[in-house]
């Protein structure tokens, strides 16, 4: 179940990183706040990150 969720929490980071460069938009939103589109990408990106560290060390113990 924790290799899915992170697996899932790492899809929605890609789209977010992905759309934030389709639309070219100056700001983002992240759970409500506004913030210069670097920051939000930086943000997403490392949210992907743990998410991959998190299904690296679920997959080494399975």
């Amino acid at each position: 179940m924790r290799k899915i969720t992170s697996i899932i929490g790492m899809g929605i980071a890609l789209v977010e990183i992905g759309y934030s460069f389709y639309t070219m938009n100056d700001t983002g939103r992240f759970f409500g706040f506004e913030l210069n589109i670097w920051v939000f990408r930086l943000i997403w990106a490392a949210l992907f990150g743990i998410m991959l560290n998190s299904y690296l060390k679920a997959r080494k113990t399975v």
